[in-house]
């Protein structure tokens, strides 16, 4: 196979990696890749079952959010879950280190999920003005519910391992040697004719419609006054899984997504996570709760609050409205 995607297969069971290191970022060229070795494995007739799993210390971080806005990558990632979805086999996912933004979505289109004690699982993409786009909003409630999936996206925090177990967004947490318990626990399945079981499928934690529009209410009535723009629209995208068929839901989801992606608030938020990530070493430095400024960042902050003052000084003495000035600083 590619250098991205390699695929074996042990005893009927087909082992897909990722290998894109450092983070295994899915690039266009690695989803393009997945796909044909999803293609490969449905033509294949001894296959009886599929476990993903990546190489290095992070399953996945998801798409590199520098191409975004760009030309849209082929394939697009939600079509590459639903191929994985809609697998003939059952496909059990195992997550090591992080799965993050696409790399979760990536693992909820699997029909099991398994990890290590010490992996996460996050949905990041509030923190950047955006909306999961590749279906985590239609399945994330299938799996654990309207009110633990608002708190997951809204929150944009990842969760351990266990805490992810407790919810039912995982099946199982793996000891000792990761491969070969995901190859015996995809073995058990078919030996109890456990079967696929499609996320999209799933409707127990939508049967109780009453008690999910409850939910979704709240959040909405509590996120009313609120400026921002991608938690409301996280919001009603957690609404049209509960409303909507799942495909249409999926396709509201990408509509969302792509007004986000448009919205100066997720143009800001983009600019200042790729600029935190590029800015000189001598003015930040990184601790374990977040970035601190050292003198010389201070300074040039200072500067920078300087010059924004007298740019908004500015406006107003050109004819803007006080309001206007401070509703941009607030979305910058």
């Amino acid at each position: 196979m590619s250098e991205t995607v390699g695929l074996r297969i042990r005893d009927g069971v087909a082992i897909v990696t990722l290998n894109n290191p450092p983070l295994n970022t899915l690039t266009p060229a690695v989803m393009s890749d997945l796909q044909g070795v999803f293609a490969r494995i449905a033509d294949l007739a001894d296959i009886t079952a599929v476990v993903v799993t990546a190489e290095g210390p992070m399953f996945s971080a998801g798409v590199d959010i520098r191409g975004l806005g760009k030309v849209a990558p082929t394939p697009a990632l939600a079509d590459l879950c639903d191929q994985i979805d809609a697998c003939a086999r059952p496909v059990v996912v195992v997550l090591q280190g992080a799965a993050l933004g696409g790399g979760a979505e990536l693992a909820l289109a699997g029909h099991y999920r398994l990890a290590v004690a010490d992996a996460e699982i996050g949905f990041p993409e509030v923190t950047l003005g955006l909306v999961p786009g590749a279906g985590g909003t239609q399945r994330l409630p299938r799996l654990v519910g309207p009110k633990a999936a608002l708190a997951l996206l809204l929150g944009g925090r990842p969760i351990s391992a266990a805490a992810a177990q407790r919810l039912g967004l995982i099946d199982g947490i793996v000891d000792g040697d990761l491969l070969a318990a995901s190859v015996g626990y995809a073995r058990m399945l078919v030996a109890r004719e456990a079967g696929p079981r499609p996320t999209r499928n799933r409707r127990d934690r939508l049967a109780d419609g009453s008690a999910y529009q409850a939910v979704v209410a709240s959040h909405q009535a509590d996120l009313k006054a609120s400026r921002l723009n991608a938690p409301k629209r996280i919001v009603d995208c957690i609404e049209a899984a509960l409303l909507l068929p799942f495909a249409a839901g999926v396709a509201y989801e990408a509509a969302a997504f792509r007004d986000c992606l448009a919205h100066p608030q997720s143009l800001a938020l983009r600019h200042l996570f790729i600029a935190e990530r590029e800015v000189a070493p001598g003015l930040l430095t990184r601790g374990k709760t977040g970035f601190t400024l050292t003198p010389a960042g201070q300074s040039a902050l200072d500067r920078l609050q300087s010059a924004a003052r007298q740019a908004g000084i500015a406006l107003v003495a050109n004819g803007a409205t006080q309001a206007r000035v401070d509703d941009a600083l607030l979305v910058l």
